[in-house]
């Protein structure tokens, strides 16, 4: 039996006639928490935070290896110890330290794309700046030459717009995931050759048991880097900017005072998760929140909806600069946490700290496009800008 049906439930999102997904959950998160679904191929969801944290938490019966694209991309589809270690490979580049040192490009490619933007009359943000902006820094981290960061954005793009609800392992989601192999394998090569202080090179210098990284390991967990990154990051620029063009107060106030960005980027984060719910499949039979799930079924915990939990949460629907420490799961929880979610951050306060002092106002100029659960963000953001 269907408990709740997330595209039934989402259509006031996708349709832009509510804000946020306040009220995609509330009911179902009341009436049972744990819930049968009709997408993925019938999946268990689970809707609030007490119970979200239970599955995000115990690895072992709800395990991470549900490879999408057919095969297997650690660290995100794997556990541990396997999952272990290749954090430990990659945490490195997503760092305090080397994100300071790599802000100042992020900003110069920040302002580059926005001069193209912020001229006056209206344009679709989307387009110009909250999709192809996060590849590109992208492509920054992971040694990728700058020229090249157009063919990775449009790769990307194809992958997020064929994945949507197919099941895990579907073949257009498969034959996607290929298109990039043969350029990543020449990049792999010259990485082989001569090494770079980038990931690329990082992952071509890892050993397991002495042995180098297999030529496909190395693919796929770049190209998990570049679709996951880029999705999250880009719904997170687009949900910002887009809250900021309906609230004209709001806007005005970050405008008057940047310090205030920050607090503002993790409000747009929990009200507006890009990524509302993560896979997990079952290992045994277990029963959870009153309901017997059993091994191999899917378990998806929904982040979007713990957010939103006000058991959990002061206030949930409110955004709230003043909410002080914000203990949001956006990014997940536990060890599959978003290994890029300090960049992520950054771009975001990037892009508002520049759009906001390059602008007198903005404010949106036609209909606005958002895609399906379990995405928030928006596919067209329509922008009437007026320039400093």
């Amino acid at each position: 039996m269907i408990d709740w049906k997330p595209n039934t439930a989402w259509e006031p999102v996708t349709s832009d006639r509510e804000p946020d997904a306040a009220s995609a959950y509330t009911d179902a998160r009341s009436r049972c928490p744990v819930a049968r679904t009709d997408v993925y191929g019938d999946i268990w969801v689970v809707l609030n935070q007490e119970l979200v944290d239970e599955v995000a938490l115990d690895t072992r019966t709800f395990s991470n290896v549900v490879p999408f694209f057919g095969v297997r991309r650690p660290p995100l589809e794997s556990d541990p110890p396997e999952h272990t270690r290749y954090r430990r490979w990659l945490n490195p580049y997503f760092g305090k330290k080397r994100l300071d040192a790599l802000e100042p490009r992020v900003r110069a490619a920040a302002v580059e794309m926005l001069d193209d933007v912020v001229h006056g009359g209206t344009i679709d943000f989307a387009a110009a700046l909250s999709h192809p902006f996060p590849t590109r820094v992208l492509c920054m981290v992971l040694g990728v030459p700058d020229e090249d960061w157009k063919l990775i954005n449009d790769w990307s793009t194809r992958v997020d717009r064929v994945g949507g609800q197919q099941a895990p392992g579907a073949e257009d989601r498969v034959a996607v995931g290929e298109e990039l192999h043969p350029y990543m394998a020449k990049l792999i090569a010259q990485r082989r050759g001569n090494p770079q202080d980038d990931v690329v090179s990082g992952l071509v210098r890892a050993e397991i048991d002495g042995e180098p990284l297999a030529e496909d390991v190395i693919v796929g967990i770049v190209m998990l880097l570049i679709s996951a990154g880029h999705n999250t990051t880009t719904g997170g620029i687009g949900n910002a900017v887009l809250r900021l063009a309906r609230d004209k107060a709001l806007q005005e106030r970050l405008r008057a005072d940047p310090s205030l960005i920050p607090a503002a980027v993790e409000e747009v984060l929990r009200l507006d998760a890009p990524q509302q719910a993560m896979r997990r499949i079952a290992t045994r039979d277990v029963e959870l929140g009153g309901r017997a799930i059993k091994a191999g079924e899917g378990v998806w915990p929904v982040f979007g909806s713990a957010n939103l939990d006000q058991a959990a949460h002061e206030a949930p629907a409110e955004f709230r600069l003043d909410r002080g420490v914000n203990r949001h799961s956006a990014f997940g929880k536990g060890i599959h946490m978003c290994i890029g979610a300090p960049l992520a951050r950054m771009e975001m306060r990037i892009v508002l700290e520049e759009l906001l002092a390059r602008t007198r106002s903005f404010e949106t100029a036609g209909d606005v496009q958002r895609p399906e659960w379990p995405r928030m963000g928006v596919s067209r953001l329509p922008l009437h800008v007026t320039p400093a």
